[in-house]
């Protein structure tokens, strides 16, 4: 017999990876939930990395741009992109696929919020190549781990498709094989990426 109960006790993706809960406006003032993590927690994770705070900050997958404005607010040059126009609330977000990006993208700290595993699997590398000039990426989708928790096959549809779903050392493998060395970060549940012919 279906149990309606446990339905309900079932967490959503972003409630476990992205406990952080915001209200965002667009410029039409229509307001709504935004899960994802607050910019300070991003920074930090940089900061764990090197020692000094981020000068610069790149969103992938930006939506409407509301992290760029955090970002802008705590000093650092920023820019982001994102495949849909979600009425943009700040000015250097572009319109489009990452996988056209034409700019270098030579930011200290680059953001992907469920974009690698919205791509298809075969088109990864080409993505993970975009961030080269990068010095760090922070990145956060689902994986086999937290699939089921978080909606398991309806979560994999996804909007635009099915998502590449894979292990935390999938994406691990995957990253140190496309140029990074990565490892993941459990308290934040966010991939960390340096670029190996960045480091020092």
């Amino acid at each position: 017999m279906f149990n309606i109960f446990k339905l309900f006790r079932k967490k959503h993706y972003y409630e476990i990876k992205c406990s952080y809960t915001y209200t965002a406006s667009d410029k039409k003032g229509n307001m709504w939930d935004i899960y994802t993590h607050p910019v300070k927690k991003i920074a930090n994770l940089y900061q764990e990395e090197f020692g000094e705070k981020p000068m610069s900050f790149f969103d992938c997958g930006c939506a409407s741009g509301q992290l760029l404005v955090q970002a802008e607010k705590m000093g650092m040059r920023v820019n982001g992109i994102d495949i849909r126009n979600y009425n943009t609330v700040h000015p250097n977000v572009t319109i489009g696929s990452i996988l056209e990006y034409n700019q270098p993208i030579n930011h200290d700290l680059i953001y992907c919020n469920e974009v690698l595993t919205c791509v298809k699997e075969e088109e990864i590398p080409a993505v993970l190549d975009k961030f080269k000039s990068a010095k760090m990426i922070a990145a956060i989708h689902l994986t086999t781990e937290d699939d089921e928790k978080a909606g398991g096959a309806d979560y994999r549809k996804g909007a635009s498709g099915p998502r590449v779903i894979k292990s935390q050392k999938w994406w691990l493998d995957c990253f140190n094989q496309n140029g990074f060395s990565a490892k993941f970060h459990e308290k934040s549940g966010c991939f960390i990426a340096r670029p190996r012919q960045r480091e020092d």
